[in-house]
């Protein structure tokens, strides 16, 4: 008998979801933190390349490209490459059989 809940589907339903996960995890940091998470900005008072990220992708999600880029001009690298690995994970586990 087919089991519907095998490891390679299961596998992809997680990658299917990833891009949700990580929606709802930015949309919660940005309205709900109030202080920074970056370590390297809480030990020396500086900004790290990766400050203002999380801002950046939730005005990337509201389609405010320009904010986005505002707050971490490294947006336009980061998340063409997050995508990229998303597909490049899901085809990959897609054609596994």
């Amino acid at each position: 008998m087919y089991n519907m809940f095998n490891k390679r589907n299961l596998n992809i339903s997680i990658i299917l979801l990833l891009p949700v996960i990580f929606f709802v995890g930015v949309q919660i940091l940005v309205k709900h933190n109030t202080h920074t998470l970056c370590i390297f900005k809480l030990f020396t008072g500086h900004e790290c390349w990766g400050c203002g990220m999380t801002r950046a992708f939730n005005e990337l999600f509201h389609l405010n490209f320009d904010k986005a880029y505002a707050l971490n001009p490294r947006i336009v690298i980061i998340a063409p490459l997050l995508f990229y690995i998303w597909l490049s994970t899901l085809i990959r586990e897609i054609k596994s059989s």
